[in-house]
């Protein structure tokens, strides 16, 4: 929908005047109205004023006084497929989805070739052929709209590089397209997405003083941390979150952020004391975020301070009980106290959630080495652990260390550490996937 701004004497107008008086309820979407309407001439111009007040509303952040104007705008015209997308944004925000979905409906009835009604309505392969459609129809394919919704599209359902040539298409034709900001930080979480890093870094950098609504600066320099760090460039990283703090010192996951960083950086103790230091503000300004009580956890574990430790793993999973990363760490923690029925509890449970980390295998098999040295079992984990990560050489030589019956007839090799897991490489699977046989792991002997 185009950037429509209100004049100011309309403005001006309604502040006099007061609220705008709500408007009787708009007729069902491409319904003609019972009443006999104005010339075409006035009920356009109605509806343009009535598009403008909602923009202008939009702009505003008044969500409420939009769509009072955008509801007026259709009863101008019962056919505005612009005020009919409009309210339908709005009902969607508010999570109104099925009368969301009665206007996106409305619009594709009305225009086939509607690739941004399609998109609302998640119909992948109806949205993808209205769009060739119009590619195919359109007297000028060069429609920077039109490929700003195949970039949507494709950006949606995770199709990155078509996204990113959509985007790019739209820049090329219209450099000073409306959407020209949301487009960049589209991107910039693209090639984020594509470990292009310096590419992301451009996109944000470039929007970050003038940032697409409803996002923030504060926004933008956490996705220009979050970059950094990804670097391993911890310094820019922690003055991009600084950036943050400095207009919102309580920001939860940018204190989160700041925190793992500190742990990551150096293993010394006044490193690990300031990364425990920004979990705690973390959580005391948002004790419901479960990675915040976990990242707690594995700085406690770092300092070998177990019972913190495993009050924090338990604030955890209290409120995020299905991530198998966090009962991973909890086997890790019950192993280093040598309580091994609880680690094999942990990591069972964690293969319940997602049977394919090959971190957990990993650590079944030091589990089974350590407890009554059940050789055979730690072998099969070992197995799954290297089917999982085969260019990992920590797997493929305890593999072959145990298969070759260990130091020539010497005594047993000592079992080694469990991995932990990176905090986010995996996600939960569901409390009904388990192991590729379908089994638990064996008990301990």
């Amino acid at each position: 929908m185009a950037n429509h701004h209100a004049s100011p004497t309309m403005m001006q107008m309604q502040q006099h005047q007061g609220q705008v008086p709500p408007p009787p309820p708009p007729p069902p979407p491409g319904v003609q109205p019972a009443h006999f309407a104005p010339s075409h001439q006035i009920a356009a111009m109605n509806e343009a004023v009535w598009l403008q007040i909602g923009s202008y509303s939009e702009v505003l952040r008044n969500p409420d006084e939009a769509m009072q104007a955008y509801e007026r705008a259709l009863q101008a015209n019962p056919n505005s497929t612009p005020a009919m997308n409009a309210i339908g944004v709005l009902l969607k925000g508010r999570e109104a989805f099925e009368k969301a979905l009665e206007f996106f409906r409305a619009i594709v009835q009305l225009d086939q070739n509607n690739g941004e009604a399609w998109g609302n309505l998640e119909n992948l392969q109806k949205a993808y052929d209205a769009y060739q459609q119009a590619l195919v129809n359109l007297r000028d394919p060069k429609d920077p709209m039109l490929w700003y919704g195949i970039g949507i599209l494709y950006d949606r359902y995770g199709s990155y590089d078509y996204a990113e040539e959509a985007f790019s298409q739209v820049m090329n034709i219209q450099p000073d397209f409306e959407k020209a900001n949301e487009i960049y930080f589209r991107l910039g979480i693209i090639y984020k997405q594509q470990n292009k890093w310096n590419q992301s870094l451009d996109c944000f950098k470039y929007i970050v003083n003038s940032p697409p609504g409803p996002l923030t600066q504060e926004d933008i320099w956490f996705q220009i941390g979050h970059v950094h760090e990804q670097q391993k460039d911890f310094d820019s990283a922690k003055a991009a979150y600084q950036r943050v703090l400095d207009h919102s010192p309580n920001h939860a996951k940018v204190l989160q952020q700041l925190g793992w960083l500190h742990h990551q950086q150096s293993n010394t103790y006044e490193s690990q004391d300031r990364a425990i230091q920004y979990l705690e503000k973390s959580v005391n300004a948002d004790n419901q975020d479960a990675q915040s009580w976990y990242l707690l956890g594995r700085c406690y574990m770092s300092q070998q301070k177990y019972p913190k430790a495993y009050e924090a793993y338990q604030q955890a999973v209290y409120r995020d009980g299905k991530n198998p990363t966090f009962w991973c760490s909890i086997g890790v923690l019950y192993y280093q106290i040598n309580q091994y029925r609880d680690a094999l509890d942990a990591y069972s449970r964690a293969i319940r959630l997602n049977p394919y980390i090959s971190e957990v295998w990993y650590d079944l098999g030091t589990l089974y080495e350590s407890c009554n040295n059940q050789i055979t079992d730690a072998l099969d984990a070992y197995q799954r652990a290297a089917e999982l990560d085969p260019n990992n050489p920590h797997i493929k030589a305890r593999l072959q260390l145990l298969r070759s019956g260990g130091t020539n007839g010497g005594p047993p090799p000592t079992a080694p550490q469990p991995a932990d897991v990176h905090p986010q490489a995996y996600q939960a699977a569901g409390p009904n996937v388990y192991t590729s046989s379908g089994q638990l792991p064996p008990q301990l002997i």
